[in-house]
């Protein structure tokens, strides 16, 4: 199970420019080790850039940095959003 909420604010009036930030959890169930969904939940949370690269098909290019369990860190490169 996975869940996410957004903030998304652009940060010029013609929309050139997005900036989001975001926070997730997901928990899942493995019959191998006995774990029970909802017995332990991996958070993450981070922050993103956009560029709108064209304004008929909406596209972006986007850059988000992010945080999760135990310290982890990534970074992530996109061209497109699912929404």
């Amino acid at each position: 199970m996975y869940g996410e909420v957004e903030y998304r604010w652009t940060v010029t009036r013609n929309g050139l420019f997005g900036v989001v930030a975001f926070l997730n959890t997901e928990t899942l169930s493995n019959e191998q080790t006995g774990e029970k969904l909802f017995d332990s939940f991996a958070t993450g949370a981070g922050f993103g850039f956009r560029l709108m690269l064209n304004k008929r098909s909406q596209t972006n290019l986007c850059l988000d940095i992010g945080r999760g369990k135990q310290g982890s860190s990534a970074v992530y490169f996109a061209v497109q959003e699912a929404f």
